[in-house]
């Protein structure tokens, strides 16, 4: 996703997971241009597989994918949308079947909005 921030400078957030999309802890590519056109070199750590909830709450997955910022009329990021997979069925829940931590099939992945900015730790 490319997104214009409050300084007019392009942001191009991306997926990140080189080497047949093994699953790894820092996985969103960021790079920034300020005319949209030559581009800073991609650099991995935009985001990460840890989800933060509200309540202090957090849970980490093996994949996040295809972000896409939405920025308020300021031009500042209010939330990043992605794809998650491989999450813990449920937080704590150590009592599951085998090694049924994370999901698999057709109920692995879901949309997450997370808000972005200060104060939403």
């Amino acid at each position: 996703s490319i997104f214009v921030d409050h300084r007019g400078y392009y942001h191009m957030l991306f997926n990140a997971l080189p080497y047949k999309c093994v699953p790894k802890f820092e996985q969103g590519g960021h790079a920034w241009s300020i005319d949209g056109i030559n581009w800073s070199t991609p650099r991995i750590g935009a985001f990460d597989t840890t989800i933060k909830f509200t309540d202090g709450s957090s849970m980490k997955c093996e994949r996040r994918e295809r972000p896409q910022m939405v920025v308020g009329k300021d031009g500042q990021p209010v939330v990043m949308v992605s794809a998650v997979t491989g999450c813990p069925k449920a937080l704590g829940d150590d009592s599951l079947d085998g090694d049924g931590r994370f999901y698999r099939g057709a109920d692995d992945s879901f949309t997450l909005v997370q808000r972005m900015g200060a104060g939403t730790e």
